[in-house]
């Protein structure tokens, strides 16, 4: 006994190794992040800064290239020496918003402008600060938190500018101790209680009211220790105290109430009580987050979050083939956006950035897990392929026991079904080693050769229980088998014995109407549970020559709240509505993250989660009212904190607080879906683009003799397109700004059709063929993850020109056209009538002619006829 107490405590250290689960401060949770990089269209590997404007679009610095992130696609600008318009080189070191929207962008020694509203750049924005009462060329510009601009300029000196209140002050150049010295060359500003910071190039600092007009204060002490030129950066901490970096030699800190200098990163963590700090940190930036915890960015050391109140920090760093870590170990530049998201810039590999909704995905090595249950108590247990049972602390995520075939006594340490009974007891099924029950600490196993048993084969693929507390049983090669609660008894349904049309049972559950589902390679069974009816599946005949062949070999079936039957097969998952008849297929063409459906369950808010091979789709029904169904599809994968996959089947589970729990190769995925949420409804649909025939419309461009756009699709609100044009697409974003926004649309076209349609859930984009000649309003909105509408709505008028035989001067022609017929036609009828009557006169006077002729006359006239007949 004691042997086996030692076997089980060294079995659960072991697996807690495995897992490598490592107990942190709940205070610093583990971050998680979402990457863009070349793979999406960034122009740039190395990223130099980033900034989200005031219309949600998120930009990009790099070395090679501006780019314009919507959170579905990035569009890139560059320069062109011929263009006058677009950038003057194609290195961005620097983007800041100002007054109005445009965007200032520091390219090396000069700075540029973007216009959002006509898309195009001034490559000389000085004419605009001169018209201000700045004068001067620009040296240097920051623009604070609210828009004020703070300017050195080469021969005038310093200026503030209050844009709102058109308060201006300027300091003149001069060399005393509240002086702006003209050999200040500023290499950068921060925001402190006092005023603006500035750090020269040489490391010396100088604090200024920029309202008052004056220079409170120097400090020398960064130059005198460094008396170096060299790229300074500022900041402040929390508690006020000053942050001087140098990217290349190391970090100055001055703690305000010690009135003290540390020089390095490590010496003041060390001072302030952080433990097992590393030496030799070079330090790129530093930035608080919407909690407020301290993020600094390393040079090959990756990030530090200090959390300062309880003096505990933790690094993250890059793993390779995890996405959702750090997209590379050197973070050069970090920026905080108005929605509370920290984004990261690095050197070689792209931008991510950290969503707290990250942190609702949880991701396991524990092993290649094939089904989990709950037991009453809450605690985890957890089937594996090839390590027998885990109990799991659902709080902590720890292993509590371990039970394998050794410390069982049993033949199989492949479990591959289970459940929790009624009545607490656990049952589990294994590949090849029959039933296992476990209650009040007691194990009992179930088997072909015991006496009784109605076991075929000891290949368990599913446990429930039906609603007297009998439990049922998924035989593969054997049907489905009884146990009575009471006596025991066991009595098997197969193909021999019953109408059960295949005894390869690969799922077993209780639906919502209370009969037993087999999952099985013919489709599906249902058991009436009280008098053992069977009735055997079939889905009915789809007429579309296109309709794809849905496969007969389920891996899952089950019967939900709604009474909607879920078939899960390689073909994707077909939800049928047992009493309409209707039958709908998801697959990847409609949205499921893959075809090959492995396993399927129902969570506490009563939406559907689905398992393909590599991801995973929350899919939400909603009942129309003409009684149909609509799905609504939301995809993770492994670029939100799950395993790469594959999952296996019928590895699903959604336990009784909403968490779900899959299992795959990798180990157990859990995702807490009640943070989730259901979208949120107040996101704002962007026009991002519009596109004719492949070609981006570009703003102030000639299209066939016209200009289609005059401003940006967002802010023109409005197109004129020639009827050759009717074909377009509608590039549609939101002001979310965020990676990989999930997020769809719903659209209605009014004046063409009053029908709402979803976007695709792979393709945000809105495409019109051949739209008919007239004026229409395109109204989107945002879709819920509920699948209802949100509340903002933008709009654009399209109008769509008739061809010129139906123009208006085309028009306008047939109307004179046949305006003049009409004018004359009573003239002609006159004329036509004068000229036969003419006509009828002429010939009446030949006639009297004719009549009044002598016979002389006559004969001569005879004698000159036969002449001419006897010459021919």
């Amino acid at each position: 006994m004691m042997k086996q107490v030692l076997v089980k405590r060294l079995s659960v250290l072991l697996t807690m190794l495995c897992i490598g689960i490592v107990v942190e401060a709940a205070v610093i949770p583990d971050m998680r992040f979402r990457r863009v990089d070349t793979r999406e269209g960034l122009s740039n590997s190395e990223v130099f800064c980033i900034l989200r404007d005031s219309q949600g679009y998120v930009w990009f610095g790099t070395g090679y290239g501006l780019n314009r992130y919507d959170g579905y696609r990035i569009r890139t600008y560059f320069s062109y020496d011929k263009d006058t318009t677009s950038l003057r080189n194609n290195r961005i070191d620097e983007i800041q918003e100002g007054y109005g929207g445009r965007l200032w962008l520091k390219q090396r020694m000069n700075y540029t402008m973007y216009d959002p509203v006509t898309e195009k750049v001034d490559r000389n924005p000085t004419h605009w600060l001169n018209e201000q009462g700045m004068l001067g060329s620009m040296e240097s510009i920051h623009l604070d938190s609210k828009m004020n601009y703070w300017v050195k300029s080469y021969e005038e000196g310093f200026y503030y500018f209050n844009p709102v209140t058109k308060n201006l002050k300027h300091f003149a150049f001069g060399y005393g101790p509240y002086e702006f010295s003209k050999d200040f060359g500023i290499s950068a500003y921060t925001e402190t209680e006092e005023g603006m910071v500035l750090v020269s190039t040489f490391g010396e600092l100088m604090c200024i009211d920029g309202e008052k007009g004056k220079v409170l204060w120097k400090d020398p002490y960064v130059k005198n220790a460094m008396n170096a030129y060299n790229d300074y950066w500022v900041t402040t901490d929390k508690q006020q105290n000053l942050w001087v970096i140098t990217h290349s030699v190391g970090t100055y800190i001055y703690v305000k109430n010690e009135k003290r200098w540390y020089s390095s990163l490590t010496e003041w963590m060390r001072a302030q009580g952080y433990e097992n700090v590393p030496e030799d940190v070079l330090v790129w930036e530093v930035r608080y987050d919407a909690k407020g915890l301290m993020w600094v960015a390393t040079d090959h050391q990756g990030v530090f979050v200090l959390d300062e109140e309880n003096r505990q920090w933790r690094q993250f760093l890059n793993v390779k083939g995890d996405e959702t870590s750090l997209p590379d170990n050197t973070i050069k530049h970090l920026y905080l956006d108005q929605l509370g998201r920290m984004w990261l810039a690095s050197y070689k590999n792209g931008v991510a950035m950290c969503l707290e909704s990250m942190t609702n995905f949880k991701s396991m090595p524990i092993g290649d897990i094939n089904t989990i249950t709950e037991d009453k108590e809450g605690y985890y247990w957890i089937g594996r392929n090839d390590g027998g049972i885990i109990k799991m602390d659902p709080k902590t995520l720890e292993p509590v026991e371990q039970f394998t075939k050794q410390s069982l006594g049993v033949p199989s340490d492949i479990i591959v079904g289970s459940y929790t009974a009624k009545d607490g007891s656990l049952w589990f099924g294994t590949y090849e080693g029959g039933i296992l029950r476990y209650q009040d600490g007691q194990w009992k196993n179930y088997r072909t050769t015991d006496p009784g048993s109605a076991l075929v084969t000891n290949n368990i693929w599913g446990i429930t229980e039906d609603k007297w507390g009998n439990i049922w049983v998924g035989v593969l090669g054997g049907g489905a088998v009884r146990i009575d609660k009471k006596t025991g008894q066991q009595r098997a349904f197969t193909a021999d014995n019953s109408a059960l049309n295949t005894v390869w049972t690969n799922s077993i559950s209780t639906g919502s109407n209370d009969w037993i589902v087999l999952g099985n390679s013919e489709y599906y069974a249902l058991i009436n549970p009280g008098n053992f009816k069977i009735i055997n599946g079939t889905f009915p005949v789809d007429n579309d020559r296109k309709a794809i062949t849905v496969s007969t070999a389920t891996t899952q079936a089950i019967i939900d709240s709604r009474g909607l039957l879920w078939q899960c097969s390689p073909s994707g998952v077909v939800i049928y509505d047992l009493k309409t008849k209707q039958k709908t297929l998801l697959d990847m063409k409609s949205g499921l993250f893959g075809s090959n459906a492995v396993s399927v369950t129902e969570d506490t808010r009563n939406t559907m989660w689905v398992a393909t091979d590599h991801g995973v789709s929350n899919i939400t029904p909603l009942k129309q009212e003409d009684g149909t169904w609509t799905f609504t599809i939301r995809n993770f994968n492994s670029r939100d904190g799950l395993q790469p996959g594959p999952f296996n089947q019928r590895a699903i589970f959604c336990s009784k607080t909403g968490e779900l729990l899959i299992g795959g190769q990798d180990g157990l995925d859990i995702i807490s879906t009640l943070k989730l949420g259901n979208g949120d409804s107040k996101e704002r649909p962007v026009f991002s683009g519009l596109v004719l025939f492949d070609q981006e419309v570009e703003v102030g461009q000639e299209y066939d003799g016209r200009v289609i756009l005059e401003q940006a699709l967002d802010m023109q609100r409005s197109i004129r397109l020639k009827y050759e044009q009717n074909q377009f697409t509608i590039h549609m974003a939101s002001d979310n700004g965020g990676i990989n926004n999930a997020t769809r649309f719903v659209y209605q076209l009014e004046g063409f059709n009053d029908k709402w349609i979803k976007s695709s859930a792979n393709n945000p984009d809105i495409t019109y063929m051949s739209l008919p000649p007239g004026s229409y309003t395109l109204c989107v909105r945002m879709l819920r993850d509920d699948g209802t509408m949100g509340e903002v709505e933008s709009r654009l008028d399209i109008t769509i020109d008739a061809p010129w035989y139906r123009s208006w001067w085309a028009i306008a022609c047939y109307v004179l056209l046949i305006v003049a017929v009409l004018f004359l036609r009573k003239p002609y009828r006159r004329w036509r009538r004068r000229r036969k009557m003419n006509r009828l006169h002429r010939q009446e006077e030949k006639a009297a002619e004719a009549e009044e002729a002598t016979p002389e006359e006559e004969e001569v006239e005879e004698a000159v006829m036969m002449e001419e007949e006897e010459k021919r």
